[in-house]
């Protein structure tokens, strides 16, 4: 009792003045930390469990770089893949490997990617895209191999437009979006495509789109045809038109004209 009575008068706690301390917690990490990752994740190889090999005609082999989880949160074509079991072959360090038809170019295909890893915000998917493209290839793509390639089997004028480079991935990217079911997408590149349409690439641009499933841009096409079916009749275009296509821009016509005599 003394002991304490004694500690009590001389101990450290006497004529102190400091306060209680506290348990303090400081500011979380930023929420939108986990999706900045997630999103600037893509085609980094670190942490990537899906590769993409680019197979193109004369050109270089490539591999892009993706991840189930945020592939299958975004795409149900890639859900249904991953869940079922399916396995195309195995890449580095057992990444699910997946090869790509030859008429898939890189930069449409990151663009695409993108497109799912950043919340479906196609133009910044388009930005994110051409720097990925840029920074990770040294050497252009030499592929001669097109997303119309049924285009050319056809004998068919070559798609032409304004600006080259942004036509080419919009084709690409518009039979990626019908490859891969994203309905948003397809719609988006339509849109576009349909500023980009002249009368030297309609032909072409129809068959592309007929091939693509593209239903708005193909009606515009057709249209299109019919507002120029007198001058197209007869030349080797119209000649090697897919039979399908040329019998819609017929029945259109078919009843327009009907309508217009009732």
């Amino acid at each position: 009792p003394f002991r304490r009575l004694l500690l009590g008068i001389a101990g450290p706690a006497v004529g102190s003045s400091r306060q209680l301390p506290s348990v303090r917690v400081c500011e979380p990490p930023t929420s939108n930390l986990v999706p900045d990752f997630i999103k600037n994740s893509l085609n980094r190889p670190e942490l990537a469990d899906v590769e993409f090999l680019l197979m193109p005609n004369g050109g270089s082999q490539r591999i892009l770089y993706a991840h189930r989880l945020v592939l299958a949160a975004s795409c149900e074509h890639f859900q249904t893949m991953f869940t079922s079991g399916y396995a195309e072959g195995s890449g580095s360090s057992g990444c699910l490997r997946l090869d790509l038809p030859d008429w898939v170019s890189a930069r449409p295909m990151l663009w695409m990617l993108a497109y799912l890893y950043q919340g479906f915000d196609v133009q910044k998917a388009q930005a994110v895209a051409y720097e990925l493209d840029r920074r990770e290839s040294s050497v252009p793509e030499t592929s001669t191999a097109s997303a119309a390639n049924w285009v050319s089997r056809r004998r068919l004028a070559k798609l032409q437009f304004a600006d080259d480079d942004a036509g080419e991935d919009l084709c690409c990217l518009l039979r990626l979006s019908e490859y891969y079911d994203l309905g948003h997408l397809k719609q988006w590149t339509e849109n576009q495509l349909q500023r980009l349409l002249t009368p030297e690439n309609l032909v072409a641009l129809t068959t592309h789109a007929y091939f693509c499933n593209a239903s708005q841009l193909l009606r515009l096409c057709v249209y299109h045809l019919q507002q120029l079916y007198s001058e197209l009749v007869g030349q080797d275009d119209w000649e090697e038109l897919e039979p399908a296509i040329k019998e819609l821009v017929l029945t259109d016509l078919g009843n327009d004209s009907s309508a217009t005599t009732v």
